[in-house]
C-alpha cells in the first residue's frame, strides 16, 4: 500500500500553526492546534472587493500600484475635480485637480502623476501634474481628445488616440511639451494601455470604430506600432493595467452591453483570467499589474464608487476532510 513518504518522500509535517498561503503550495501538513490536515494550493487569478471611492464616478483616471495608486477627475455624473489615494485598504481625499473633467488619460503614481486631455464637457487639451501634495497645470496637448489610451511615466507618457474618431494621433510626453509622432495602424477610439518606464515597451488593445468594437492589439518599440494577437473579446472603454509590452491585463468594458472578463497578454497570446464580480465598469480607471491590479468606479450600469483587487495566483489553504 502506497503511503504519503513513499509518493512525497517525506513525512507528514506537525505544526503548530500554518505557514503563509504561498509557502504551502503542494503541501500537506497537520496542525496540532486545530486537529486537521491542511493542504496548501494555487488557484489562477480571482478578483475580490476593495476599498469604495469617496466619490462614485466614470470616466476617471487611474494609476500607481494594487497597494498605492491615485484616481482622478471623473464624472458623477458631471465633472469633477476629485482626487483621492488608496493605500491598499481605503480612498483618502487629496487637493483637487485645477479643472473638472470626465475621459481623462492618467499615468504615474501616487507621488508623481500627470493627467491629461478629457471633456469640460468641450475637448481638453489641458495637462495637470501632481507631486504628491497638488496638481499644477502644465503645457497642453497638441490635439484636444478623450478616452485615449495613456501609458508610461510623470515625466515619459503617451496618449494614444481616442475620441473623436477618426483621431490617430499619438503624442508623446518629455516632461516639458508634448510632441507628435508615429500614428498607431489601426484608427479606433476608446482603447486601453499598458507600459509604464522605457515607455519604448508598451501595448495597446481593444477599442472602437464604425465596425463596432475591436480586439485588436499593437505594441510599441520606441518608433514603429506592431499588430499582433487580438483580445478574445472584442471590446470598447476596457480597464488596461500593465508595465510592458509582453505583460498587460485587460479587463470589463463595453461589447455590448458590459462584460465580466478578464484577459492577460503574455508578449504572444491574450488568455482568459478570472472574472470581475460585476459586468461592466465601462469608463473606468485600472492600475497595477498583470498579477497585481486593481479597478476602480466607472458604470455598471448605473455609477459606481467600487473598487475590486485582482490577484493571480490565488494561494489557499484547505482543510483535509476524510471520511
Amino acid at each position: 500500500m502506497a503511503t504519503y513518504k513513499g509518493i512525497q518522500g517525506y513525512s507528514v509535517q506537525k505544526l503548530s500553526s500554518d505557514p503563509t498561503a504561498s509557502e504551502a503550495v503542494g503541501q500537506l501538513w497537520y496542525n496540532s492546534t486545530t486537529g486537521k490536515f491542511k493542504l496548501g494550493t494555487e488557484g489562477s487569478g480571482a478578483w475580490s472587493s476593495g476599498g469604495a471611492l469617496n466619490t462614485a464616478r466614470s470616466g476617471l483616471g487611474g494609476c500607481g500600484t494594487q497597494t498605492a495608486s491615485i484616481a482622478a477627475a471623473g464624472q458623477a455624473p458631471a465633472n469633477v475635480t476629485a482626487s483621492e489615494t488608496y493605500d491598499g485598504t481605503s480612498w483618502t481625499e487629496g487637493n483637487n485637480i485645477n479643472t473638472a473633467r470626465g475621459n481623462v488619460g492618467q499615468v504615474g503614481t501616487t507621488t508623481a502623476s500627470l493627467i491629461y486631455g478629457g471633456r469640460e464637457p468641450t475637448l481638453s487639451t489641458k495637462t495637470e501634474l501632481w507631486n504628491g501634495t497638488s496638481w499644477a497645470e502644465k503645457a497642453d496637448l497638441n490635439t484636444a481628445c478623450r478616452q485615449m489610451g495613456a501609458f508610461g511615466t510623470s515625466t515619459s507618457a503617451f496618449c494614444v488616440s481616442g475620441v473623436p474618431y477618426p483621431l490617430n494621433k499619438v503624442e508623446s510626453w518629455d516632461g516639458t511639451s508634448w510632441t507628435e509622432t508615429t500614428d498607431m495602424n489601426t484608427v479606433r477610439s476608446s482603447l486601453a494601455a499598458a507600459g509604464a518606464a522605457p515607455t519604448s515597451n508598451a501595448v495597446i488593445f481593444g477599442g472602437w470604430d464604425p465596425s463596432g468594437e475591436l480586439g485588436v492589439t499593437e505594441t510599441w518599440n520606441g518608433s514603429t506600432w506592431t499588430e499582433v494577437a487580438d483580445l478574445n473579446t472584442a471590446r470598447l472603454e476596457p480597464g488596461g493595467a500593465g508595465t510592458s509590452s509582453t505583460s498587460a491585463l485587460c479587463t470589463n468594458g463595453e461589447t455590448p452591453p458590459y462584460t465580466q472578463k478578464t484577459e492577460l497578454w503574455n508578449g504572444t497570446s491574450w488568455t482568459e483570467s478570472g472574472d470581475t464580480a460585476t459586468a461592466g465598469r465601462s469608463q473606468m480607471a485600472a492600475a497595477g499589474t498583470t498579477s497585481l491590479g486593481l479597478v476602480m468606479g466607472g458604470i455598471i450600469p448605473a455609477l459606481t464608487a467600487a473598487t475590486e483587487e485582482f490577484n493571480d495566483p490565488v494561494y489557499t489553504i484547505k482543510t483535509v476532510t476524510v471520511s
